[in-house]
């Protein structure tokens, strides 16, 4: 006789310990490598000008990632749970601002997911022309098809991250190999004018820009009940995966340097094809374009597998539908997937992606803050609770990272009312949401 508790009961509700620290450093650079290192570059240029600033940018904007990552690996080794962001908001503040993180969070991851699939398509139009026109229907093909490897086990899920993070971090090494036997053209573009302002406000716009190339160091904290020993292994996969990065994007920036001349970085929109066209010609732009197309695939693997678990721990924890914290044997929580995936797909058709992308660094930084917030909350109402890992100097380095954050805000809402408008009327739309949920959540 078969047992009665299958993989479909609603008893199980727990997650496999199974990840280790590969998964989680893959995790972490599938969610920050995107085109943004390939195309930012040049508007960063056009700020700074100066080779030795331009990468001294890079390197702050790397230390205040690195700053983030010390207080949410506090929390994350405080609180060992899936789901990201939601889990310490709602534990510092409560269901409504938990639920808020966790919908803000979601949208953001969602579009991620959306994002990737369409930019792939994008980029396999520039290989194949033509296939454009079928466009989101090619990007729906994409998210079913990472779906379905998901939806076999979280083993298979981790083992495409894997692979698809090591592709894609080995394609942009032989990009800077490849451009880096480039020396600067003889007659380079001329430089456009410099931004007008001070040089504050262009440190400033250089900041912004290199700060959302880096968003995504955080990913391991949304699988902390999968890794096996939560407490060393998410700090070291979320500084791993940084250092990793961080190197690359150092080792990406010097040879567009090389290659292009300062000049002609900073009058390039899309440097990575401008470079690779120097090194090999008409190739150049194809060999951009398929090593876009492995980034964009392994940014949607992380950000389905994450916006599930977003899912899975509201729905654990009575914030949206009980169904959805079911778990299978094999570890995936197929029913969030399920609508993980409707809701993505959904996005896709219709056409409101390009709206929530702009709006997404928004709601990254906010959650950085609902972060810091909850992490200096927690130190005041459980001071004795276990901390495995502690922020040294606190709270230096949370302070820091909560003003330079809000910081962030307000600079965005600055240069970009319309989105940071838009961005706040759909937080708020949190608490209505919830309230409606709360009819259906039992």
């Amino acid at each position: 006789m078969p047992s009665a508790q299958t993989d479909q009961t609603p008893l199980r509700t727990s997650l496999l310990p199974i990840l280790g620290l590969v998964f989680g450093v893959a995790v972490s650079i599938g969610g920050t490598l995107g085109v943004g290192i390939l195309r930012q570059p040049g508007p960063v240029a056009s700020y700074l000008r100066e080779p030795w600033l331009i990468m001294l940018m890079w390197l702050i904007g790397a230390a205040y990632s690195a700053l983030g990552a010390v207080s949410v690996s506090e929390l994350a080794t405080m609180i060992p749970r899936a789901g990201g962001f939601y889990v310490y908001a709602r534990e510092a503040m409560g269901d409504t601002a938990g639920f808020a993180v966790a919908w803000s969070d979601f949208l953001t991851n969602a579009g991620g997911v959306a994002f990737g699939a369409m930019a792939a398509v994008e980029f396999g139009g520039r290989l194949f022309p033509g296939i454009q026109r079928f466009g989101p229907f090619l990007a729906v093909v994409l998210i079913l098809a990472f779906a379905v490897t998901q939806w076999f086990g979280i083993r298979i899920g981790a083992g495409v991250q894997q692979v698809a993070s090591a592709v894609a971090a080995i394609a942009l090494l032989g990009l800077v190999v490849a451009c880096f036997t480039v020396h600067s053209p003889a007659h380079p573009a001329p430089a456009p004018p410099a931004p007008a302002g001070s040089f504050i406000a262009a440190l400033v716009l250089a900041i912004q820009s290199i700060v959302v190339t880096f968003d995504g160091w955080y990913e391991p904290i949304y699988f902390s009940e999968e890794v096996r020993h939560p407490a060393s292994q998410i700090p070291r996969s979320m500084f791993g995966g940084l250092a990793l990065v961080t190197g690359l994007y150092l080792l990406l920036n010097a040879v567009f340097v090389r290659a292009l001349g300062p000049a002609g970085l900073a009058a390039s929109n899309f440097a990575a094809a401008d470079a690779a066209m120097l090194a090999a010609g008409r190739a150049g732009s194809a060999i951009v374009s398929a090593i876009a197309i492995v980034v964009m695939l392994t940014l949607l693997n992380t950000s389905l597998l994450s916006s599930t678990r977003i899912l899975f721990a509201v729905s654990r924890d009575g914030l949206f539908w009980r169904p959805a914290a079911r778990v299978a044997a094999n570890g995936t929580p197929r029913t969030a997937l399920l609508l993980a995936t409707l809701g993505v797909v959904a996005l896709v058709l219709s056409g409101s992606l390009d709206r929530l992308i702009a709006m997404a660094g928004f709601f990254d930084v906010a959650n950085y803050s609902w972060a810091y917030i909850s992490l200096m909350v927690l130190r005041r109402t459980r001071p004795a609770a276990a901390r495995p890992f502690r922020v040294r100097a606190y709270p230096l380095p949370t302070l820091v990272s909560l003003l330079a954050s809000l910081a962030f805000l307000a600079g965005a809402a600055a240069s970009d009312h319309r989105n940071s408008f838009w961005a706040l009327v759909l937080l708020l739309a949190s608490i209505p949401t919830r309230r409606l949920l709360r009819l259906f959540a039992n």
